[in-house]
C-alpha cells in the first residue's frame, strides 16, 4: 500500500461529496454542509486548515431514504456503513459513512479500519419543552459516550479516569451485545420524529442543548463555495455556527485545533 498525501485524501473526500450530492439531487433528497465543513465554507471557502474530514446532515426522513439507496449499492468505488440493517458488520455508530473502497485508514484513537469517508448525520426531533429537551439530550449524550467507547483504542491511551470509564462502558456495551446496544442507541435518537417536531438536532454531538435548533429557521438552503465547488448548506449559517461554536470567525488556540489523527493508504 502507498501512503496518501493530505491533498490526495482531500481529493478523495471531495469526490465522495460530489457523488453523494449527485445522488441526493437525483432522488430529491436534501443535504446540508454541517459542523466544521460549513464553518470551513464560511470562514475559509474550503477545509479548515487543520481539518481532515467532511460532514453533512440530512433530516431523518431523507437520511433513511439515502441509506435505502446506498443499501442497493453505490458501485464498486464506494460502500456504506450504517445501522439500518445487517449489511454492515462491525459498525456501531448511529450515523452513516460513505467510504472509498480503494483506500484504507488507520486511526490513532479508534480501532475500526475502513476507507476515507464522508460522515452523514441524521437530524432528529427534540421536545419543545426545555425540561424534556434537556432530559432527552442528556440521555443521548450518555449513549454517545458509550458508543464512542466501543471503538476506543485503549492501547493508544494513557491509563487515567477517561481510560477507566471508557473501559467500563466498553465492557457494558459488549456484555449487552454491540449490535443490540447500537440499535437501542439509534432508537433513542429517533424517538421524537423530526417531521412532527418544531426543534431538531444532530444528537451525536457534545454540544448539549446548544445543538437544538428551530427547524423552520435551520432548514432553509443556500449554496456555499467549498474548495472551488458549490454545495448546499444551512442558509442561516450565522444562527447555526453561533450556537455550535460561539465566536466562529475567531480561530481557536492551537491546542483546540483537533484532527482525527489518521493515516490513509492507497490499496495497491
Amino acid at each position: 500500500m502507498r501512503l496518501m498525501s493530505q491533498e490526495e485524501c482531500r481529493n478523495v473526500q471531495m469526490d465522495i461529496l460530489d457523488d453523494v450530492a449527485a445522488i441526493c439531487k437525483e432522488h430529491n433528497l436534501q443535504y446540508y454542509l454541517a459542523f466544521g465543513s460549513l464553518l470551513g465554507a464560511v470562514r475559509h471557502k474550503g477545509y479548515i486548515p487543520w481539518d481532515d474530514d467532511i460532514d453533512i446532515c440530512m433530516i431523518r426522513e431523507d437520511y433513511e431514504k439515502f441509506i435505502s439507496i446506498a443499501k442497493q449499492g453505490l458501485g464498486d468505488k464506494y460502500k456504506h456503513l450504517s445501522l439500518i440493517d445487517n449489511t454492515t458488520d462491525g459498525y456501531y455508530n448511529p450515523f452513516a459513512k460513505v467510504v472509498d473502497n480503494r483506500t484504507e485508514v488507520e486511526m490513532e484513537r479508534h480501532t475500526a479500519k475502513h476507507g476515507l469517508w464522508l460522515d452523514i448525520f441524521p437530524l432528529d426531533g427534540v421536545p419543545s419543552s426545555p425540561t424534556k429537551a434537556k432530559i432527552h439530550m442528556t440521555l443521548c449524550a450518555f449513549l454517545r459516550v458509550v458508543a464512542l467507547a466501543t471503538d476506543a483504542n485503549f492501547s493508544a491511551s494513557k491509563i487515567n479516569f477517561t481510560w477507566l470509564y471508557k473501559r467500563i462502558f466498553n465492557f457494558l456495551a459488549r456484555a449487552m451485545g454491540l449490535k443490540r446496544f447500537a440499535k437501542l442507541h439509534e432508537t433513542a435518537f429517533k424517538h421524537f420524529k423530526a417531521k412532527d417536531s418544531d426543534y431538531i438536532a444532530n444528537l451525536f454531538t457534545n454540544n448539549g442543548t446548544r445543538s437544538v435548533m428551530d427547524k423552520e429557521r435551520l432548514l432553509k438552503v443556500a449554496l456555499y463555495t467549498f474548495e472551488n465547488r458549490q454545495y448546499e448548506g444551512y442558509a442561516d449559517y450565522d444562527y447555526y455556527l453561533k450556537r455550535m461554536y460561539g465566536d466562529y470567525m475567531k480561530l481557536p488556540p492551537k491546542e483546540q485545533q483537533i484532527t482525527h489523527a489518521f493515516k490513509a493508504w492507497w490499496k495497491e
